[in-house]
């Protein structure tokens, strides 16, 4: 699968429910993708709490954006 090169409505994506809130479990990911994600919107568990504005700002930046 090719890469997804959107810039644009960007959201910060938990890659482990389980995985906690730091830089190292966040993902960047166009909205499309992380719909498409196979955690998104499931309500099999609880939602792991929202990334801090800091976190989600140095994981764009990591990612280029």
């Amino acid at each position: 699968m090719a890469r997804c090169t959107n810039k644009t409505n960007l959201h910060v994506h938990h890659i482990r429910i389980d995985g906690g809130n730091g830089i190292d479990n966040a993902r960047v990911l166009c909205r499309d993708c992380h719909v498409n994600t196979g955690t998104y919107g499931s309500t099999g568990h609880e939602s792991p709490p929202e990334f801090t504005q800091e976190t989600k700002d140095l994981a764009k930046k990591n990612a280029g954006n």
